[in-house]
Parts: C-alpha cells; sequence; structure tokens
C-alpha cells in the first residue's frame, strides 16, 4: 500500500511537471512570434514611411493603407481584447520617457493575417504601429527630421512585444529611410 501511495504521487509529480513545461514552452513560443510579427509590422510602416508625406503622416490626414477600421475601438485576438485608444495613451506615456516632440498616434493597425499572406500570416496576432515627431526643433528640412515608430504585436492569449525604431530620410536614397535606433520595449 505504501508503495502505491509513493508511486501515485511520483507519477502526479511528474504529469504536473510536465504540464508547466508545456505552458511555459507555449507561452514562450507565442511571445518569440509576436516578437517576429512586431518586426513585420514595423518593417512595414518603415517602407510605407519612405515614401510618404511626414506632415500629412504626422496631423492624421494620411493613414496607412494597412487599418482594419477606425483608430480607436475595441479589438480582439484569441481570448484577448485590446482597446486602440487604451493602447495608444500606453504608447504615449512610454513616449515620455523616450522623448517624442509630438504625441504618438495610431499609423496602421489590423490582423496579421492581413498583413503577410502565405504560411508566415496564418498566426493569430494584431498588430499596431504608432508614429510620432521626434525632432525637437522644426528646421523646414524634411531630410532633417526624425521619425518615431512604435509597433506592438498582441498574441491569443495576451502576451505582447514592442519595437521602438527611429528613422530618417536618406540623403543619397531619397525613397529610402534610414533606421538611427532599433529597441525591444518592455
Amino acid at each position: 500500500m505504501m508503495a502505491v501511495t509513493l508511486l501515485t504521487g511520483l507519477a502526479t509529480t511528474v504529469v504536473l511537471g510536465t504540464m508547466t513545461e508545456t505552458a511555459i514552452a507555449a507561452s514562450h513560443g507565442e511571445a518569440t512570434a509576436a516578437f517576429y510579427a512586431t518586426e513585420a509590422a514595423v518593417e512595414f510602416a518603415v517602407s510605407d514611411l519612405a515614401t510618404a508625406d511626414w506632415d500629412a503622416v504626422l496631423s492624421g490626414d494620411l493613414p496607412s493603407a494597412f487599418v482594419d477600421g477606425p483608430p480607436a475601438g475595441m479589438r480582439t485576438v484569441g481570448r484577448a481584447t485590446i482597446d486602440l485608444a487604451t493602447a495608444t495613451d500606453d504608447t504615449n506615456a512610454l513616449a515620455g520617457a523616450l522623448a517624442a516632440a509630438s504625441p504618438y498616434q495610431l499609423y496602421a493597425h489590423g490582423s496579421f493575417v492581413d498583413l503577410v499572406s502565405g504560411p508566415a500570416g496564418a498566426s493569430p496576432f494584431y498588430v499596431a504601429v504608432w508614429v510620432a515627431n521626434l525632432t525637437a526643433e522644426e528646421t523646414g528640412e524634411a531630410e532633417a527630421r526624425v521619425l518615431g515608430i512604435i509597433g506592438r504585436a498582441y498574441g491569443p492569449s495576451g502576451s505582447r512585444r514592442s519595437i521602438a525604431v527611429s528613422v530618417t530620410r536618406d540623403e543619397t536614397a531619397p525613397t529610402s529611410l534610414r533606421v538611427l535606433s532599433w529597441t525591444l520595449l518592455p
């Protein structure tokens, strides 16, 4: 009887340990996928902003072609719900530490499936990209301006990854941008 109890306790411990390790691995996998979805959204925005009129983008007159509706409201991703207005407020609270010259505003947002086609686009993430002017003083020259980009991906189980990038116009290639900084945010 004592041996059966001991073996039952040992089996329970092994099963619980295996379940915990499986949950940890799944969470890590979703966080890694969220990171790559964020990178893809930021790369899309950098490409999109390379030829865009930054004044129109920063004034809100020129949104991205990648939007799934108004820049406020609730979005559902798996078991997670995202309020875009609250997410924008959170981004601007974080931007205070990044010393943005203007508030970040939502530029591009939507389901990752709509951004990337093929097998990579089958992941159930929601991505959003905000932009702001990082130039402290207006110089009047578009080449001297620095644009801040914050991208964030939201996973179906509540995981979230964010990246901040600063870019400027490349003087040698007017239709491309030069990345000045790239930071993984908490």
